[in-house]
């Protein structure tokens, strides 16, 4: 069943960048109904891997 109607909130973050610069993502599933949670671990998860540098052109 998709996540989305499971009651299952989904975050996605940047993690890195490819060697031509574009954005790797990482997707996070938390627990039903735990959207506040699964925003933290997300926004701690951001603070250790650091801000979006946009790739070249955009």
């Amino acid at each position: 069943m998709p996540s989305n109607l499971s009651g299952h909130p989904a975050v996605v973050i940047p993690i890195g960048q490819t060697q031509n610069g574009l954005p790797i993502g990482m997707q996070i599933v938390g627990k039903r109904w735990r959207e506040m949670e699964l925003l933290a671990i997300a926004e701690a998860i951001d603070k250790v891997v650091g801000s979006l540098q946009h790739p070249p052109g955009y």
